[in-house]
């Protein structure tokens, strides 16, 4: 009986993440706008036929810094991109260096492309399926699970 009951709370709290993670992730657009230039790395190309994970961070977000780890890791599987939102550039390259960053990382010091991926919070994870769609975003601090399932499902999945 306890544990049937502690199954029916986590079944409960994991519908109440999905919920309000499907709340915040409204603006999110169906088509990813296309990437500029990296300013450290070489950005990957997409909608050309890989799974890309787009990671919007900011050197000042707490939540963002504690999220690399997962980000870092994933990036040896998954072709990933960084954009550093409203982060001074001196900021960015120090905390890349300290953390050995080996992913691409695109300025964007107004937040302007977060804007136009709709990622209107920090940290958000987004994944850009092969033909360009956006098939995911986790908005808030993202585990390395929940990630790697939906990178996952996103590469194995019927495309569109």
């Amino acid at each position: 009986m306890r544990l049937r009951r502690l199954l029916g709370e986590a079944l409960i709290g994991a519908a109440l993440v999905f919920t309000v993670n499907a709340y915040r992730a409204r603006h999110i657009p169906a088509m990813a706008p296309a990437l500029p230039p990296a300013w450290l790395g070489h950005a990957p190309a997409l909608g050309r036929g890989q799974v890309v994970l787009v990671d919007f961070w900011a050197s000042w977000c707490p939540f963002c810094r504690a999220d690399q780890g997962t980000i870092q890791a994933l990036a040896r599987d998954y072709p990933t991109v960084i954009i550093a939102t409203s982060s001074p550039p001196a900021a960015v390259a120090r905390f890349a260096r300290r953390h050995h960053w080996h992913t691409p990382v695109i300025l964007d010091p107004h937040g302007s492309l977060a804007r136009r991926y709709g990622a209107n919070m920090l940290p958000t994870a987004v994944i850009v399926g092969a033909h360009g769609h956006i098939r995911a975003a986790v908005i808030g601090y993202a585990t390395a699970a929940g990630l790697r399932i939906r990178l996952w499902w996103t590469q194995h999945a019927p495309s569109w």
